[in-house]
């Protein structure tokens, strides 16, 4: 009953203009759709770029605040001046001076 159904199946021409546009709007659609998952992945990566630049700024001014403290600490006992750019400060500094 069924003769050459193998060809009719495989041979998938378009009979129409009509079912020509339905499967170009199809493969149109699913470009669309490769393309938007593309950007959503690119989109996400850079999200997380910029949270792991985030963080390891983060990570960074921690550890320079450690050392900020430690070094203040060590200067006490030592008896340095904690911080040289306030000693800077003061010169030029208007001082009265009678002769």
């Amino acid at each position: 009953m069924f003769i050459n159904a193998n060809q009719l199946t495989e041979s998938r021409a378009p009979s129409d203009a009509g079912s020509v546009a339905f499967q170009v709007a199809i493969k149109q659609q699913k470009q669309f759709e490769v393309e938007l998952k593309r950007s959503q992945e690119r989109r996400e990566s850079e999200i997380a770029a910029e949270r792991a630049r985030a963080e390891s700024r983060r990570k960074e001014q921690q550890v320079q605040q450690t050392q900020k403290v430690s070094s203040v600490e060590l200067s006490r006992d030592s008896g340095e001046a904690p911080e040289p750019e306030k000693a800077v400060e003061s010169r030029g500094a208007a001082v009265d001076v009678e002769v």
